[in-house]
């Protein structure tokens, strides 16, 4: 089949978007989805016709259809797409289609994926490497989810949540760490395993592996050592392992062979997992170290990466995509090991009904670490309500466990509000951090604003 047309359903999404990008260059596209955003406008910048909302008035003489994990199977465009026999297929799918015949790096994991896939882009670009990348979250420098470089060399952000990163052809690719999540879609800890298992086989010449996480250790064990690289923190056992010293920055070996130094303003052990991942898929790029770390001091983590919005002399609001235990625990240990003292307000929003399950107790477990803590709303991500879970259920049961300052509230501008009553009358240090995939981030924005109303506030 000749291929002219394509339209996206969902075309806003970070997925989405980038695929839509990247397709921009070659086919005549359209697309659609419930609401604008900056990547929408960005897009309709470049030359793609996007209608805001669904209607089968969208559908017409298209080749193909590309839809997103997110629609449903009754939503008005797939269902016209299906009647008019256009070919229909998943963001997941198409991705995997349209670079089967490129050089592929693919990087996934339950955590650090998209920041990890920003780093080995930023390290390639730096060292003159002439790439695509598909980003899962926007690159800070560059302000987008894609990088254009008309390269037979792709980076690419691979996405485990509906196995869609075994439709990829990898010629390089790195796990970062798997946990537990997604569950609702794979039903079993087998099923999750396997998918991976079956990403490590599918993958051409080499894998890079976090093996300081226990997951990998006690259920990836039959891997073919040849294809396999292994890399650790103090962990002599790996093929490279990395340590901090006295001095604030990090060493690299390999075969317990000192390779160097690596200066990083990157803060927490979670960021240095990402880091080290990076490189070691670079030196297999072909990248020496020497070229890389030269390239280290300009690398920035994406936005929503503990992003700092508002800063001032006692107060400071900072954003992290943080929407899993373990996520919001590699977190608070940064935050601890950090020599200022702070007094810490976290606000956090659950992402999907479905992972709230799943998580609950641990989530329960985490957020008990915490001495001030708001809980918001969860953010559905297209989830039916079907779900008997709650936030305020939620603060319940955290305090039947511990007795911290934590409350529900449920309007995003009573937390503002109480927010900035602690920033006026607290002199001491502060920080608020927002955690969640969803929407949370609105807070800080929204805060920065109206303290700025304040002529007076950097104190």
């Amino acid at each position: 089949m000749k291929i002219k047309k394509i339209h996206f359903i969902g075309i806003g999404g970070i997925g989405m978007s980038s695929l839509a990008f990247f397709l921009a260059k070659k086919y005549l596209l359209s697309g659609s989805d419930i609401g604008s955003s900056p990547i929408i406008n960005k897009l309709k910048k470049s030359g793609v016709n996007i209608d805001i909302g669904h209607s089968v008035k969208n559908i017409n003489n298209q080749d193909l259809v590309i839809y997103s994990s997110a629609i449903n199977k009754s939503n008005v465009e797939l269902v016209e797409a299906k009647k008019r026999k256009i070919t229909s297929i998943s963001r997941g799918m198409a991705l995997g289609e349209f670079t089967k015949n490129k050089k592929n790096i693919c990087i996934t994991g339950t955590h650090g994926k998209s920041t990890s896939t920003s780093f080995i882009s930023q390290i390639l670009i730096n060292s003159g490497r002439n790439i695509n990348a598909f980003l899962g979250a926007i690159d800070r420098k560059l302000k987008t989810n894609f990088i254009y470089g008309k390269s037979n060399t792709n980076v690419i952000e691979a996405d485990e949540s509906d196995n869609s990163f075994n439709y990829l052809k990898p010629d390089i690719s790195l796990i970062t760490n798997i946990d537990y999540d997604h569950m609702d879609f794979y039903s079993s800890k087998e099923k999750l395993f396997k998918a991976f298992q079956s990403f490590i086989e599918k993958t051409n010449k080499c894998v890079v592996i976090n093996l300081d996480c226990k997951n990998i250790q006690k259920n990836l064990k039959k891997l073919n050592s040849k294809k396999i690289t292994t890399f650790g923190y103090k962990n002599k056992k790996c093929d490279y392992y990395f340590v901090d010293n006295v001095y604030g920055s990090l060493e690299l070996y390999h075969k317990n062979k000192k390779m160097g130094e690596i200066l990083t303003s990157l803060e927490g052990l979670h960021n240095h997992y990402n880091l080290i991942g990076a490189i070691i898929v670079c030196i297999k790029l072909g990248i020496s170290f020497k070229k890389i770390n030269k390239s280290l001091n300009k690398i920035l983590t994406p936005k929503r990466r503990f992003e700092n919005i508002f800063k001032s002399k006692h107060f400071e609001i900072y954003d992290d995509y943080a929407h899993h235990p373990s996520a919001i625990s590699s977190l608070r240990e940064m935050l601890n090991k950090s020599k200022d003292i702070s007094k810490n307000y976290l606000v956090f929003q659950p992402h999907r009904y479905t992972r709230f399950k799943e998580s609950y107790s641990d989530f329960i477990k985490e957020i008990c670490q915490w001495e001030n803590v708001i809980v918001t709303d969860v953010y559905s991500a297209h989830e039916d309500k079907k779900l008997k879970i709650s936030s305020k259920q939620f603060v319940k049961q955290v305090l039947n466990k511990k007795k911290i300052n934590i409350q529900y509230i449920n309007e995003f501008d009573k937390i503002i509000d109480k927010m900035y009553r602690i920033f006026q009358k607290n002199k001491n240090k502060t920080k608020l951090i927002t955690v969640g995939a969803g929407d949370i981030n609105k807070i800080g924005y929204r805060l920065k604003d109206k303290i700025k109303e304040n002529k007076n506030y950097a104190r």
